[in-house]
């Protein structure tokens, strides 16, 4: 007896079962601007590579790319790294790999971005499952703000952590939490570097964002009743006591650490 066919993508589709690590996009970086989208990736490998890192190499169509290519949804082989987050599931990093020094073992291990360079303004897309290709239809990202608070707002709101020590980052958006990884990437086709992170949740829905302003600047100073008040931050956050260089406010008054 023949089962039911169980699809997660198109029209038609009646299930949400696997890991969707990436599907249709747009309006992402500076590669997929406008309704010049990346589409119907396949053809896929990982390989664990000899350098130690781990690598994501597929097939993908171009939407909409007559113009640029001269012919109708162009083809390409690309390449994006892979990664794990802190419960061992793969995740693909946001943009195509272009020669980042990270290793896998350096996620566990080491902090790539510093908490505090996460807080301004980001893009955020959800690769969900269920697109309908028959008409096209692709991941859009919308804007958030990363708050130093940990919280998210903006077209979305939740909140944000960052494991200190590793490059582990976990986000919730509303109710799902999404656990994953940030590093620091390129903003193909151009040399542009930003932070960025890769995140999937318990359902297998993968969530992506990069930055594109950091939060900077004191909104106001808190004004410290006493000598031993705590220190603050550029972003306004308390510190007990200033551990790098920077800029930092105590007892109303600018202080620079060199």
């Amino acid at each position: 007896m023949f089962k039911s066919l169980l699809t997660n993508f198109g029209p038609n589709a009646n299930d949400n079962r696997g890991v969707n690590i990436f599907g249709a996009y747009s309006n992402w970086g500076k590669q997929t601007k406008g309704n010049y989208g990346e589409r119907s990736q396949g053809h896929n490998s990982i390989i664990a590579a000899e350098d130690g890192r781990t690598y994501l190499v597929y097939h993908t169509r171009f939407q909409n790319s007559k113009a640029i290519f001269g012919w109708d949804n162009a083809h390409e082989v690309r390449v994006h790294q892979m990664f794990q987050n802190e419960d061992g599931w793969l995740v693909a990093a946001p943009f195509e790999y272009t020669g980042e020094q990270v290793k896998s073992e350096d996620i566990a291990a080491t902090q790539q971005v510093a908490t505090d360079r996460i807080a301004g303004t980001w893009q955020l897309l959800i690769h969900n499952f269920k697109l309908d290709h028959t008409k096209k239809d692709t991941a859009k990202p919308v804007e958030i703000q990363l708050n130093a608070d940990g919280t998210v707002s903006g077209d979305q709101t939740g909140s944000w952590t960052a494991q200190e020590g590793s490059s582990y980052f976990n986000i919730k958006i509303g109710t799902t939490e999404y656990k994953g990884v940030m590093v620091e990437q390129t903003l193909e086709p151009s040399d542009d570097k930003t932070i960025a992170f890769t995140a999937l949740n318990r359902n297998g829905v993968t969530v992506w964002g990069y930055q594109t302003a950091q939060a900077t600047g004191i909104n106001g100073i808190v004004k410290c009743e006493s000598e031993d008040s705590h220190y603050y931050d550029i972003l306004g956050r308390p510190v007990t006591l200033p551990q790098r260089k920077g800029i930092y406010i105590h007892n109303g008054r600018k202080v620079v650490i060199r």
